[in-house]
């Protein structure tokens, strides 16, 4: 990102570019390469290519007569020193984008009212925006312009009509025009992920194909920042002139700089594996990347938990925070757990509704970031809601309308004591997990004894409580295990709506599932049989 404050008192226009339909776009192809390479090609179209088409302009000039305030992947926002010179702008930027990245929808508005006063640039920009969303409307998609017909071959990747022969593994395929624009594009995407993130934790370059290294399961994580709209929204009700473009382009460049320093601090703790990470998009307030299942909840919570300290921590971002009201950035995250050749669009959906469902926490507590994650066994792709329903058993037992056989959304921050979030603790799922399958003591309850837990709460909360009260006797500790039984088999949820319980278990045996890994190579890495059950507390940790 870029920003710079043009001088003031002059005439100017704003000046407005955008790509739009990016997931429709990245994700078009389940071939994780051409993924990287589309996301790539985003990211240049709101930096490198307007930077390159702003620099030519402005080449010779004894002033700039075009000045960059924010530009970001995917979005650019200009102040030109006159309409045709944003026209211009905008001609350089889409004819380059029809030349490098065919395919790509991207819009550019240039606001023919000029701007003369300082105080009337946030309304200004306001105004850009709603000439570029009605100029949007009526632009028809850019797959109109390609109908597949009787004697177009589709592309292997995509399914739209071919342009070009690409090979792969020795055998050549068929690619749309974006597919293989993308495909050209996926080693420099992966060089400046690995850059930002690590070269030993991004999948090589020559292996982009193969994907991530994993043991049997891989994870499909979306991230996103909680309220960011609403900030900005704030910075150009609270700042005007030139101190509304300084903080814009600063706050602009802070949320990049923020995301990607937490995202590079959660993958540095994973230091006893490589190419286990493939990003596809990391960008503003928002990641979307593929990883090996086995760290993949820690790396997730971790990076939850590091944006918001590196936000509040944030020169720029803390200053505009306290000028405008807000308690602090947070985000929230979704993890689809997959096998590895399960469809990457269904799952990468899926995971976008696992972050919608974690961002509960904003009508909670603004102050706490959350996840929520599920682990698929269906090879048909559904939506969320679906596949939580048979996990929502009906029950007016004890006064409690239903029970939920899962633990999230996972709270990651500073919870009120007693509170919704404070129930939905990280820490507390981490409790148990460590009672399940830490290091130092047998599991509270063996795995027998889970997995009459995890049938029995199917049938409802009696049944449930019948089956606690017998593996709690038949456990090598009784009390411990009835302690534990008490505290996260059914867990009473606050709730203004009405009385519901969740349970942890099911979730944390997922997740125990997950670290251990199912494919027989893992064994071999760490230690044991690569069986899929963990046995021993310690193996579980391995």
């Amino acid at each position: 990102m870029s920003s710079q404050s043009p001088a003031s008192g002059k005439r100017r226009h704003w000046v407005v570019i955008e790509t739009g339909a990016n997931q429709a776009y990245v994700f078009a192809s389940n071939k994780q390469a051409v993924n990287v390479g589309a996301s790539e090609l985003i990211f240049q179209a709101g930096t490198g290519w307007v930077k390159d088409a702003v620099d030519k302009i402005n080449e010779g000039c004894p002033e700039p007569v075009v000045e960059i305030v924010v530009a970001a992947s995917g979005k650019a926002l200009l102040l030109a020193a006159d309409a045709h010179t944003g026209r211009a702008v905008v001609q350089a930027v889409t004819r380059r984008a029809l030349d490098d990245a065919p395919g790509l929808e991207i819009w550019g508005t240039v606001d023919p009212d000029p701007v003369t006063d300082d105080a009337d640039l946030s309304p200004a920009l306001t105004r850009a925006y709603q000439r570029q969303a009605a100029w949007r409307s009526r632009r028809p998609s850019p797959l109109l312009r390609h109908p597949t017909l009787p004697f177009t071959r589709p592309c292997h990747y995509s399914g739209q009509p071919s342009t070009a022969m690409g090979e792969e593994g020795g055998t050549p395929h068929p690619r749309a025009a974006s597919v293989d624009a993308a495909w050209r594009r996926r080693d420099a995407g992966r060089d400046r992920m690995a850059g930002k993130l690590g070269n030993e934790a991004v999948v090589d370059a020559t292996k982009l194909a193969d994907g991530v290294s994993h043991a049997g399961w891989v994870a499909v994580m979306h991230a996103d920042g909680n309220g960011i709209g609403g900030v900005f929204r704030s910075i150009a009700d609270s700042y005007a002139g030139e101190e509304f473009l300084a903080n814009l382009g600063a706050f602009s460049r802070a949320l990049d700089e923020v995301t990607v320093a937490a995202l590079r601090y959660a993958v540095a703790q994973v230091t006893d594996r490589t190419g286990w990470l493939l990003p596809l998009v990391v960008g503003g307030d928002d990641v979307t990347v593929v990883m090996d299942a086995r760290p993949a909840f820690e790396v997730t919570a971790t990076f939850v938990a590091k944006f918001a300290e590196t936000a509040a921590g944030h020169e720029a971002i803390s200053r505009v925070l306290a000028d405008v009201g807000h308690p602090g950035l947070t985000a929230c995250a979704g993890i689809a757990y997959v096998k590895p050749h399960y469809p990457f669009s269904e799952a990468y959906g899926l995971a976008e509704q696992l972050c919608g469902s974690a961002k509960q926490i904003k009508r909670v507590d603004e102050r706490c970031g959350a996840l929520d994650f599920h682990v698929l066994h269906d090879s048909v792709g559904q939506s969320l809601a679906r596949i939580r329903a048979p996990l929502t058993v009906p029950d007016g037992d004890g006064g409690v309308a239903e029970s939920r056989l899962w633990p999230g959304p996972v709270v990651i921050g500073a919870p009120q004591p007693g509170g919704w979030a404070d129930a939905h603790d990280v820490t507390r799922l981490r409790k148990v997990l460590e009672a399940l399958g830490g290091e130092d003591d047998p599991p509270v309850l063996a795995r027998g004894a889970l997995h009459r837990l995890r049938q029995a709460l199917l049938a409802g909360r009696t049944e449930a409580v019948r089956a606690s009260d017998q593996v709690g006797v038949w456990a090598a500790d009784p009390a411990a295990a009835r302690s534990f039984l008490d505290e996260n088999l059914l867990v009473a949820e606050p709730s203004a709506d009405r009385p519901v319980s969740f349970s942890r278990i099911p979730g944390a045996v997922d997740l125990i599932d997950m670290a251990a890994g199912t494919a027989p190579h893992a064994g071999r890495e760490s230690g044991r049989p690569g069986n899929g059950a963990p046995q021993t507390r310690q193996e579980v940790a391995a």
